[in-house]
């Protein structure tokens, strides 16, 4: 039963994560005025590219033909870490933060490797410039995440989950609301949105995520963008679960307001913001990391 229960919450994630990024696409329409596309048009999309070959360069070697299958199979195995809303994940038993923010890190690795495979100035400038993004994120991400773990004993997303949903309300404080600000931050970085990155741009001078997968097409574009899709509701889950989680039947439900309401506010922070100059994306990320340094001295401050 419990492997029963980790497959639904992995397949749960996996699924909504199209629809997700649609309604954050679709909030920013309707604030502009539009009608948008269907909320139903990225499932549209894959399933038109799985049908289509890939073509691959000819100067790319072996690794453009396998980092589109590592990349999506990696976010789906750390999907398989973050509960939705049970305690009981396909990977309860060790689901370590560390092994988590390490294949996370492997997802972003070969995605750059694909970038700078293909032979192409804008793949190596999108690569260059994830590395950068990633190597200014990840500190921030690891002491947040690390925050939340010290104020549970333990480093297990699992048991993490299992501590907080007992009281949810109760365990919110000063640290957390800091942690919380951090990793929603990082989120927007990692998942290549507004202000750090466009996702909507195809202009050479700002792409960073869409650099990288210009070459892609057919199959391969599908399995690269559906990890990256995978990898955006990956953040928000986590969110989710580590603030304000609940368990059970009701969980179910309030997991599904809670994603849906974080995917308006990403669309919210998108419209309402212009995209940062490269330049100044550091600072951006330098924010994050030293709420998330806040959030770690405030809890030994509220011990």
């Amino acid at each position: 039963m419990e492997v029963v229960v980790g497959f639904l919450q992995l397949l749960l994630i996996v699924v909504l994560a199209p629809i997700v990024n649609a309604v954050i696409h679709k909030t920013k329409c309707l604030v502009r005025g539009q009608e948008g596309p269907s909320l139903l048009q990225p499932y549209r999309d894959i399933l038109k590219l799985l049908r289509k070959k890939s073509v691959i360069s000819k100067t790319a070697s072996w690794i453009s033909k396998i980092s589109p299958y590592i990349v999506f199979s990696v976010s789906v195995v750390a999907a398989a870490f973050v509960p939705a809303f049970s305690s009981k994940t396909l990977f309860h038993f060790s689901s370590d933060v560390i092994g988590f923010v390490y294949l996370m890190a492997l997802g972003t690795l070969f995605l750059t490797l694909y970038g700078l495979d293909q032979g192409s100035s804008f793949g190596g400038l999108g690569s260059s410039r994830e590395v950068t993004i990633a190597a200014l994120s990840e500190p921030a991400m690891m002491i947040a995440i690390f925050t939340v773990c010290i104020m549970n004993g333990t480093s297990s997303i699992s048991e993490i989950f299992s501590k907080l949903s007992s009281h949810p309300f109760e365990a919110f404080s000063v640290s957390s609301a800091f942690s919380l600000l951090a990793l929603l931050m990082v989120a927007i970085a990692e998942s290549a949105r507004i202000p750090v990155d466009n996702p909507e741009t195809h202009l050479e001078l700002t792409m960073v995520h869409e650099a990288m997968i210009l070459e892609a097409s057919g199959r391969d574009l599908a399995l690269m963008e559906l990890g990256a899709w995978v990898k955006q509701m990956i953040f928000i889950s986590f969110i989710a679960s580590a603030f304000f989680p609940l368990s059970g039947a009701w969980g179910f439900l309030w997991y599904l307001i809670k994603v849906f309401l974080i995917a308006v506010f990403i669309g919210l922070i998108e419209i309402s913001n212009a995209k940062l100059r490269f330049f100044r994306v550091p600072d951006f990320l330098a924010v994050a990391f030293v709420l998330s340094v806040i959030s770690l001295i405030v809890h030994y401050l509220e011990v």
